[in-house]
């Protein structure tokens, strides 16, 4: 995982500036395991930059990917997600309650499905779609409840 001088130090080297809402967005998403959408980030930031734009959180996120500090996520197709890990792994993402979450992906996968094509693949992404545990729990729970005749 990347620290927060690394991080600073890769938009610089891409020849940006380091204002302090770029340091606010790095800090508010390291070591961050929750995968926020970029609403959540926009109200996160409000709080310390209230004048801060959508259009930042975008184009910091632009910056953060380009410089290998963040993947951006278009896993349900109306909201962008950010994951500040850029290793490569897949991702699930719950069809019932929205959660996203990381699968690790076996060693070398990525290596081969780049060498399984003619073509130059640059980036790789895995989605998996289902229903995760703690959904499934709450509906088998729910279900075990109006079979026994509770009500509540």
């Amino acid at each position: 995982m990347w620290t927060i001088e690394e991080g600073t130090e890769r938009i610089r080297n891409r020849g940006l500036k380091i204002t302090s809402q770029r340091v606010g967005i790095l800090k508010l998403l390291k070591n961050r395991k929750d995968h926020p959408s970029a609403e959540q980030i926009f109200r996160e930031m409000k709080q310390s930059f209230p004048t801060i734009s959508f259009a930042t959180i975008y184009s910091t996120s632009q910056i953060l990917q380009e410089a290998g500090l963040l993947q951006i996520l278009t896993i349900d197709g109306q909201r962008v997600f950010f994951d500040p890990d850029p290793a490569p792994h897949a991702h699930y993402r719950c069809r019932k309650c929205g959660s996203v979450s990381d699968i690790p992906m076996p060693h070398g996968i990525i290596k081969k499905i780049r060498e399984s094509s003619d073509d130059e693949i640059e980036t790789v992404h895995v989605y998996c779609y289902g229903k995760c545990r703690h959904c499934s729990a709450s509906e088998e729970a729910e279900a075990a409840g109006v079979r026994h005749g509770n009500s509540c």
